[in-house]
């Protein structure tokens, strides 16, 4: 665990640091932020979380052990939680001679989930968490850094790509099947 992974400001008092217990309930209003904001852009694909019972989801999963290949970061502003990230550096497959992609046959940092609370957005919070994240796989060999985000979003995409650097790579494509 990090007791002090970042400091972005000693004014604001934000910094990055490792999930403990105690963290579910700032972990859920984000969480619960993020999914407001993504349901209103795409509600057939996107719901905002149930709140009842989501800080204790969240407690049960920091209490769950991790492997060393898995990270989960806070964002903390004056002892609150306003953000949150996880992310799993995922090994070279062992079939990755035969697969079409070359990033198989490299480490990868896997971002797989960046929720910052609503009043925390374009203030440094994701920022933060994301490069806490990326010097974290970098440290465990990644070579490469992948997430994905909904295209919809006129606020993740141009963080991924403008403040991150990311490039796409693909798209996923997606059809509700009616029932016959």
């Amino acid at each position: 665990m990090f007791a002090r992974w970042v400091d972005i400001d000693e004014m604001s008092g934000l910094i990055v640091r490792g999930i403990r217990p105690g963290d579910g309930d700032g972990c859920a209003r984000a969480w619960r932020d993020a999914g407001r904001y993504y349901a209103a852009l795409v509600p057939e694909v996107i719901h905002e979380p149930d709140a009842q019972g989501l800080a204790e989801w969240f407690e049960r999963g920091i209490a769950d052990e991790r492997s060393d290949d898995t990270l989960w970061l806070v964002a903390e502003d004056d002892g609150q939680v306003v953000g949150v990230i996880e992310a799993v550096v995922n090994r070279p497959s062992p079939d990755a001679r035969w697969q079409l992609q070359r990033d198989l046959s490299r480490v990868r940092l896997v971002i797989t989930a960046l929720a910052v609370a609503e009043g925390y957005r374009r203030k440094g919070a994701g920022t933060a968490l994301m490069e806490a994240a990326q010097t974290w796989g970098r440290r465990k060999g990644a070579e490469v850094a992948v997430t994905d985000t909904n295209l919809s979003s006129p606020l993740s995409v141009p963080f991924y790509e403008n403040r991150m650097g990311y490039d796409r790579q693909a798209v996923i494509l997606r059809k509700t099947l009616a029932p016959e």
